[in-house]
């Protein structure tokens, strides 16, 4: 476990195999890679929107990209694959379903299924939990 996870969650070292339990419902924030990040590789391919990258020594998510998955999926997709779960909750982008789903919107100008969801109201999203 990374120290910044650790500032940012002291109880982690509870959690069961140093998983990050997930932010209280009130407190959704933007995803960041931390710097347990082994370079599998695995969440670049699954990112909706490219905003994963490979950098110097670790991936790296463009926040400018990352949408959470908001409109995509139920949760986040480079979470969900990831093997040693260091694609985490960042505190210091705190970002509401709605900004994120604009955002969505704004990267996918021509996907009309994602537009018809949006107006709909049936989007996936994490905040639907």
């Amino acid at each position: 476990m990374s120290r910044a996870a650790l500032e940012c969650y002291p109880e982690a070292h509870l959690a069961p195999y140093g998983r990050v339990p997930s932010p209280p419902r009130s407190a959704r924030l933007a995803t960041l890679i931390t710097d347990d990040c082994i370079n599998c590789g695995a969440c670049e391919p699954e990112c909706p929107n490219d905003a994963i990258y490979r950098g110097d020594d670790i991936y790296v998510i463009e926040p400018a990209l990352c949408t959470e998955c908001v409109g995509f999926n139920g949760r986040e997709a480079c979470q969900a694959v990831c093997p040693v779960a260091c694609c985490l909750p960042d505190p210091n982008r705190v970002e509401s379903e709605a900004l994120l789903l604009q955002r969505a919107l704004r990267l996918h100008p021509n996907d009309k299924e994602l537009r018809e969801r949006a107006a709909a109201g049936t989007f996936p999203s994490r905040f639907k939990k």
